[in-house]
């Protein structure tokens, strides 16, 4: 997309960006290697504001008009839905939910494996309706629309940024050249007659230098630009769905065999957790208590021999790990969720 570079209330430069969600959820565009906030509907960027590292944002893709993405994980009590295109795509999904019955638990940046092929951004995380033995991916379409699967290019942002970096270099040696040319010039106009014939060549070779420079300026653009629109045409295959999921099944079942995941606990990790370092720390530490936990560990209030563990999802100290010792079996009974559904969790391990 064509982006206009403003310094201030000064027009800078207009050039084709790529688009980018930022880590807040707001639209940018990549400029000389790092992403800026997009400020619609001018389609400009301001050069002296905040920008993020290109590796931090997620490429944007293009959502057609009165229809949204969606694909579904559907679990034993909850679901997830998850929807693609910016943070208000997925508020507007919240609340299309919402105003259908639907109870929302909570939104967020999903961080899985792609559902179906569907490649999504973000998930809106509902109870499942009781009593439907339905798909929800039929249910809700009447709800989100159609399922669209829009593809995002082969081109990653890696490439890219490379492409703008080479052509901003060419276009630096441009200017620098020009420079030179403006110097002899000068050198000219200045000059005695004696002089004249070298400074004469001077010129010349400057001139020279600087349709060389240009032309590897032009180059290095349109190399950019046909990276982009074959990245357009050309669709990367998507990876292989479920690949968290096996992962955290198979480090369960050979390291931490002792475990059953209650609920819809493997659903949430595979959605939600962007390093699992410390719940496999936490559910490690469970295969050495004898008898009693380690300090990690606490009483869950109000609820009989369960136990609750804080921890990291890779986000923030929001994860929330809950246990229960099965003496029958010697199986630790573990649901893992997040503080802010705790309420709803602590009445849903009462009834077990």
């Amino acid at each position: 997309m064509m982006i206009a570079i403003f310094n201030g209330d000064q027009l800078f430069e207009t050039r084709p960006c790529e688009l980018v969600l930022l880590p807040d959820g707001r639209q940018g565009a990549i400029w000389r290697g790092l992403a800026y906030p997009l400020e619609l509907p001018d389609h400009r960027i301001e050069m002296g504001s905040e920008a993020f590292v290109p590796s931090e944002c997620v490429p944007s893709r293009a959502k057609p008009a009165n229809r949204t993405s969606f694909a579904v994980i559907e679990g034993v009590d909850e679901a997830y839905v998850l929807v693609s295109g910016t943070v208000t795509d997925c508020e507007e999904g919240s609340n299309r939910l919402k105003a259908s019955g639907y109870e929302v638990i909570r939104t967020g940046r999903y961080l899985g494996d792609p559902v179906e092929d569907f490649e999504a951004d973000w998930f809106v995380r509902i109870v499942r309706p009781p009593g439907s033995n339905d798909s929800l991916s039929t249910v809700l379409r009447n709800v989100l629309g159609d399922q669209v699967t829009e593809r995002d290019s082969h081109t990653t942002l890696g490439e890219y940024r490379a492409q703008l970096i080479a052509t901003e270099l060419a276009s630096a040696k441009a200017r620098e050249a020009a420079l030179r040319v403006e110097i002899a010039r000068l050198k000219l106009e200045s000059t005695n007659a004696a002089d004249t014939q070298v400074q004469i060549e001077e010129l010349r070779l400057a001139v020279d230098m600087e349709r060389e420079a240009r032309q590897q300026a032009d180059l290095a653009a349109a190399d950019a630009q046909d990276l982009l629109s074959a990245a357009r045409q050309d669709r990367r295959p998507p990876p292989r769905a479920g690949k968290i999921k096996d992962e955290i099944e198979i480090v369960l079942a050979a390291l931490i065999p002792e475990v059953r995941l209650m609920r819809d606990s493997l659903n949430v990790v595979a959605a939600e957790f962007s390093n699992r370092r410390a719940l496999y720390r936490g559910l490690a530490e469970l295969r050495t208590a004898i008898g009693r936990l380690p300090p990690t560990w606490k009483k869950l209030k109000g609820v009989e021999q369960w136990w609750e563990r804080h921890m990291s999802d890779g986000q923030d100290d929001g994860g929330r790990i809950y246990v229960r010792y099965s003496n029958g079996d010697r199986i630790w009974d573990v649901l893992i969720s997040h503080k802010s559904e705790q309420t709803r969790d602590v009445a849903w391990l009462a009834r077990q």
